[in-house]
């Protein structure tokens, strides 16, 4: 298992209001202002600052960052100006459709030299994510890993239950969660592991693993049927049912259990029904 240092969580409800602006927690948890950046690249500027604050990351600290849906806003943007307005999109908008422009950012901010990583996988960003520096961690390739999954949530937000096939009454939300990883585990720290493998081992796996105090959690493409088994397999009901939806539960199921929980393992099951995986948390003893 890789140890986990540091993990930070921000997940904000959407309702009838706008969202509220980031610009002041932006300028009180970075190292400088930013100017000229959308809000996709604030929300994951502002979770990698969070996580690990006044922590010294390592010289080769790997960055990993992705998104399910991406920067959906600045997207929305210059499909517009294109297709319904017939003109050229104008370069901070076309320059922000990346998602990978976030790392820029996010490398600057916490003085990051080494490799940096852009993953997008629908409903299972921070599974693709972390398989990614799981290996480098165990390859010896960095001995430090920040993980991030950022999800945006432009208006109008019935749209953006469409885009992410959520349902009609769903509650939507705009989310940064981060880990910090560390190749080895402290005696007595927190500490992560992945696996994939066939249902019928992974659920085996998690019922050896499963002991009184622990939490149970499910990723959005894992089927009810299957979440409703488990849970009477361990008997447990699952934690952050009534999270707000976005694209990645599971980043966000994580991470708010790390900020509420101070002992005891989550066993997550997630990833996809083609692709089932399981990852288990060890809270600090």
């Amino acid at each position: 298992m890789s140890g986990l240092r540091a993990f930070s969580h921000h997940l904000q409800a959407v309702g009838q209001a706008p969202l509220p602006p980031l610009d002041e927690a932006i300028r009180q948890a970075c190292r400088e202002p930013y100017r000229r950046v959308d809000r996709f690249i604030q929300l994951a500027l502002l979770g990698a600052a969070r996580c690990g604050a006044g922590l010294p990351l390592d010289e080769g600290c790997g960055l990993y960052l992705g998104s399910g849906i991406g920067p959906e806003g600045n997207n929305i943007v210059v499909q517009e100006q294109i297709c319904r307005d017939h003109l050229l999109p104008r370069p901070f908008n076309f320059v922000n459709t990346l998602g990978s422009s976030a790392t820029y950012f996010v490398a600057k901010d916490r003085g990051l030299t080494a490799q940096g990583w852009w993953a997008c996988r629908r409903g299972a960003t921070l599974e693709a994510l972390l398989e990614l520096a799981l290996a480098d961690l165990a390859l010896g390739v960095c001995r430090q890993a920040l993980v991030g999954v950022v999800e945006e949530c432009p208006a109008p937000y019935e749209e953006h239950r469409l885009r992410c096939q959520a349902p009609a009454a769903a509650v939507m939300a705009e989310g940064s969660h981060w880990l910090l990883l560390e190749a080895q585990a402290a005696p007595g720290g927190a500490s992560l592991a992945l696996r994939a493998g066939e249902p019928a081992e992974l659920l085996e796996a998690l019922a050896q693993a499963w002991a009184a105090g622990d939490a149970l959690a499910f990723g959005a493409q894992v089927p009810p049927l299957l979440q409703a088994g488990v849970a009477r397999l361990v008997g447990a009901p699952p934690f952050g049912a009534g999270l707000p939806f976005h694209d990645s539960l599971a980043a966000a199921r994580a991470t708010a259990w790390l900020q509420e929980k101070k002992k005891g393992r989550l066993h997550l099951l997630c990833g996809g029904p083609e692709r089932l995986m399981y990852l288990s948390i060890q809270a600090p003893a």
